[in-house]
């Protein structure tokens, strides 16, 4: 029997050598002796524990075997064509770091030369030309935003090591990093060299220097990897040294132990690139994901920074340290929550699931599929008061629950029937709908007395008493016309599931969940967060909440603090993106640039910092005379990725209105090419057709922003006769939609419009 530690794979394993990987490693782990395998020695290698094992006549496996306790243990590196892996696996070494104890696989070169000298930090003076002056390039790097409207020529580019506060050899010395890596890193002239250079590193390495290079003090990486400063035992053997050394985040990074479970191993040869999250856990994920508590804990960062991978592991940590825990895993929409289910599986398929919120195990539901459980669940008696305390009116259970659409349909005809004489930025259907949603229902208001005297904290557009009273009688009808048929909005419903929850609190003390957490939590609204609280006892680990404000597409700013939710104090972010490139991360970044957005507690959110380890092609940016020219220009695009190898079934197509993807999925029929909807099975060769709502939470390898004209960015509905105040929010509603849209993208992304391009696109706009 052997056991086997894989190293996370740089070059990924190509489809087809996927079963002989998987074949290779069963028959390993049964018998490395076995004569098929021709598990070999090299000649004069760098680290003589390395070895080589035949995969099929053209690809070899490079290993190194450590002898944990007599049983033969190996690592395993990669598979390559012979003649290559030969090449590597002679040069490769598997080292414990000597000054903070990451184990790291490091391919030995000729012995290091001198550092370089770092190169000036102000470059010198160009020289004077005739020759036109090229076109500023898309930021390659998500830029600070004391400089972020600055832009940068590729003949400008300063390496951004060189802010770091830190010398080469300093690095090298404090940090434990290799000197020829950072010499070859402040040598580049441009990311993309950049980028290239860190490619070939170890994980951890190539971490530290993307982070360094974002602008994190040398400090908070050491603090990100927990490299502490390693202490060497003489008296430890080598093999003691490498397995204490697993133990290690940043080692955890790139290195996992399969042992010789086979189903996990199958597990990790077939989830590739885009399962690793479930493997491979940066540090910081990695606290994140265990620590406990001792209250509300919130975790933002930007999009594909792995928030929901820690909420995931999260999720596994608490339900495997406590098996009788009752765990709710919840989101905004259904949709999401069938990707947290989705995900959930692969992570652990194992892990206990509760059929109904309250049992012990985790139970993954969308949030208002989940208050209409609690609600529908409660003794009509319950229901009955949460009524009377809600408005006023003891009634019997509610019926027809109104989503978004049907609740602003109830507004209008309050508007039409009341004589209210609001003006028109008032007398809106949004306006009173938000209102209605963050001040009255919150505050469960059921009277004209409290209105009047309620504060309205947050609320951008001022109410003196009279306007209050016009507000107060159309409230009254739009409640009236909901009671004749026992109509509830959603957000009603939320309301009501949370007094229901605080009835059964007050006479039992009893809660019915321990454990509380939150996806995309920047779109939920009070009604949700009140909702919330009340499921969960005030404790250690009662709510752990994964949010960004940029993406903020739904839900109104409400402050945490409003309904008990104290998370002073226990705030993090994080800034590494592992989904997108990061041409398109400033690309996406730039279509907030300027926008104030801010924090769950009213704070401003910085984008500083935010960085990704990939790079790709420039966003390309398409304008078109007419919609049938912009299908045109779609089809060519499409045809194009597939002649570069581009399986089109990976391709999303987002559009801003459920009206537009019949446009263009019969368009593109009509062009001899296939498209489907989101909902509909994936076929091979078919892109999804979806609106960029729809999109969240999902990714593509390619993504088209199809229609960003000024005709439907932003949605005339969501802006049309609002006050000052809340259409700001609107347009920024829209810029974040614009955000969440273009960071689906994991490689290629084009944005494209008819007529007159959106003026969301500012200064991302290619003139």
């Amino acid at each position: 029997m052997a056991l086997v530690t894989w190293i996370k794979q740089k070059d990924k394993i190509d489809g087809t050598m996927k079963n002989k990987v998987y074949s290779f490693f069963e028959k390993l782990q049964k018998d490395d002796t076995a004569p098929g395998l021709h598990i070999e020695p090299m000649h004069a290698p760098a680290d003589p524990r390395v070895r080589t094992g035949r995969i099929d006549l053209n690809y070899r496996a490079v290993l190194f075997k450590v002898a944990f306790d007599t049983v033969p243990h190996y690592f395993y590196y990669g598979a390559w064509p012979h003649d290559e892996a030969i090449d590597i696996a002679r040069s490769s070494v598997l080292q414990v770091n000597s000054i903070n104890g990451v184990l790291e696989v490091i391919r030995a070169s000729a012995p290091d030369s001198d550092l370089p000298s770092v190169p000036p930090a102000t470059p010198a003076a160009p020289e004077i030309s005739d020759a036109p002056t090229p076109e500023p390039d898309v930021e390659a790097q998500v830029p600070d935003e004391e400089h972020a409207s600055r832009q940068e020529t590729p003949g400008t580019w300063i390496n951004p090591l060189l802010g770091c506060g830190m010398d080469p050899a300093e690095l090298v010395s404090e940090l434990g990093l290799a000197a020829d890596l950072v010499g070859r890193t402040f040598a580049s002239s441009s990311d993309e060299e950049l980028l290239d250079v860190l490619d070939a590193a170890p994980e951890w390495q190539a971490t530290a220097l993307l982070e360094l290079a974002a602008g994190t003090s040398v400090q908070e990486v050491q603090d990100k990897l927990a490299l502490s400063r390693y202490e060497d035992d003489p008296q430890a053997t080598e093999e003691e040294k490498i397995r204490k050394s697993l133990e290690h985040p940043a080692t955890k990074m790139q290195f996992t132990f399969v042992g010789d479970n086979s189903e996990e191993l199958k597990k990790v040869i077939e989830g590739g690139d885009f399962d690793s999250w479930r493997t491979f856990l940066h540090p910081e994920q990695r606290v994140y994901s265990e620590r406990r508590y001792n209250g509300s804990f919130r975790l933002s960062g930007g999009a594909g920074t792995g928030k929901t991978v820690v909420l995931l592991h999260r999720a596994r940590m608490l339900a495997t340290a406590e098996p009788a825990s009752r765990i709710i895993l919840t989101t905004y929409t259904t949709t999401l929550a069938d990707s947290l289910e989705n995900g959930l599986s692969k992570l652990d398929a194992d892990l206990p699931r509760a059929a109904k919120p309250g049992a012990p195990g985790i139970h993954i539901s969308g949030v208002d599929s989940l208050v209409n459980k609690v609600f529908r669940s409660a003794k009509e008696i319950e229901q009955r008061r949460a009524m009377k305390d809600l408005f006023g009116l003891e009634v019997s259970a509610l019926g027809k629950i109104l989503d978004t659409d049907g609740a602003r349909q109830q507004w209008e005809s309050a508007l039409a029937d009341v004589d209210h004489q609001l003006e028109l930025e008032l007398a809106n259907p949004t306006f009173l709908q938000q209102e209605y949603e963050t001040v009255i229902l919150p505050n469960i208001i059921s009277g004209k007395d409290e209105y009047l005297k309620v504060p309205r904290a947050g609320r951008g557009t001022a109410l003196n008493r009279a306007k209050r009273l016009a507000v107060w009688k159309v409230v009254e009808a739009y409640r009236y016309y909901n009671r004749i048929e026992m109509h509830a909005s959603f957000v009603e419903l939320a309301h009501l599931a949370a007094l229901v929850l605080r009835q059964g609190a007050s006479a039992s003390e009893a809660r019915l969940l321990d454990h509380v957490l939150i996806d995309e939590a920047q779109d939920l609204h009070a009604g949700h967060w009140l909702f919330l609280r009340e499921l969960v006892q005030r404790g250690p680990d009662d709510l752990f909440i994964a949010e960004d404000s940029h993406q903020r597409i739904y839900g109104q700013k409400v402050p945490l603090s409003r309904f008990g939710i104290g998370i002073v104090g226990r705030s993090r972010r994080l800034t590494l993106n592992y989904r997108t490139t990061r041409q398109n991360l400033a690309y996406a970044v730039g279509l907030l640039r300027g926008a104030p957005v801010t924090d769950m507690e009213g704070e401003h959110e910085s984008i500083n910092g935010y960085t990704s380890s990939r790079v790709g092609p420039r966003p390309e940016q398409i304008a078109s005379a007419s919609i049938a020219e912009e299908l045109d220009n779609l089809a060519d695009c499409l045809r194009k990725w597939k002649d570069e190898g581009v399986l089109l079934e990976t391709v999303g197509i987002l559009v801003r209105s459920n009206f537009q993807i019949g446009k263009v999925i019969n368009g593109l029929n009509e062009r001899h090419l296939e498209a489907r909807t989101a909902s509909a099975a994936t076929v091979p060769g078919a892109p999804s057709v979806l609106t960029m709502h729809r999109s969240k939470g999902m990714e593509f390898t390619r993504v088209v922003l199809f229609g960003v004209s000024d005709q439907t960015l932003p949605a005339s509905y969501q802006v049309k006769d609002l006050a000052p105040a809340e259409q700001a929010d609107a347009i920024l509603r829209e810029r974040s939609l614009l955000y969440v849209a273009a960071t689906r993208a994991r490689d290629g992304l084009v944005v494209s419009w008819s007529g007159r391009p959106s003026e969301l696109l500012g200064a991302t706009r290619v003139v």
